[in-house]
């Protein structure tokens, strides 16, 4: 494998993307290549379905078709970024008219892929809006969690609304190595070795850990996967 694609494959593998398309051929072939990319790839079947899906979750990317039923995908892209201004969305469109293109830019899009489209044209976009988001993440100082906490990357604080939650030595040190790389699932091993010191992979202690925060916060900021490990929930 390339080593670019490889590195950004490494980044994007644990991101999580919402697909909007309403053509069921279409959407199986594109589904197929953003699995390359994405383990979590959520698919909704027309904009109304994606709004509703992008309410209730939480995405890195969002990729959507433009002329759809109930809901097209410009009307759809209006309304996510009355909620989100920031997040990346790239859209899939056969239409290459000037106005198509303006309005898109004037909606606040990221990225334009024009049908029909192969593996290369979807992966240098995926490129481009994936490694801004994983550079982005590894430079700013504070980085917003869930629920109004916010982690001071340069300080080492955590902070909610103004307060700082008092942390012991192992809880700060879990904090600073879940934000090194804060769109990624970081495995026990580095984990156990970065906050005990050890290379045991020991995830009973890490999972204790976990526990204390929860119960201190009264509220989860960790999300966890058997085979990758752990990895903090962002506003």
């Amino acid at each position: 494998m390339d080593a670019k694609l490889e590195l950004l494959i490494s980044i994007s593998k644990n991101m999580k993307v919402l697909y909007v398309e309403d053509q069921e051929d279409v959407c199986k072939q594109t589904l197929k290549i953003l699995k390359n990319f994405f383990n979590d790839a959520t698919l909704a079947k027309n904009g109304e379905d994606g709004l509703k899906k992008f309410k209730s979750n939480s995405y890195h990317i969002i990729f959507t078709d433009l002329e759809m039923p109930k809901m097209s995908g410009m009307t759809l892209i209006r309304h996510i970024r009355e909620l989100d201004k920031y997040i990346p969305i790239i859209i899939f469109s056969a239409h290459s008219k000037t106005e198509y293109f303006l309005e898109a830019i004037q909606s606040g899009i990221d990225g334009y892929i024009l049908k029909p489209y192969d593996f290369t044209q979807i992966s240098e976009v995926i490129a481009k809006v994936v490694l801004k988001l994983d550079i982005k993440a590894q430079y700013t100082d504070e980085i917003k969690l869930k629920d109004n906490f916010i982690w001071d990357k340069k300080n080492r604080l955590l902070k909610k609304e103004g307060t700082l939650i008092k942390l012991t030595r192992n809880e700060m040190k879990l904090f600073e190595i879940l934000t090194f790389y804060i769109n990624n699932f970081t495995n026990n091993s580095d984990i156990d070795m970065f906050v005990f010191g050890e290379d045991s992979n020991n995830s009973k202690r890490i999972r204790n850990l976990v526990s204390r925060l929860r119960k201190k916060l009264n509220i989860d900021l960790f999300e966890s996967n058997y085979a990758n490990g752990y990895r903090l929930k962002t506003n």
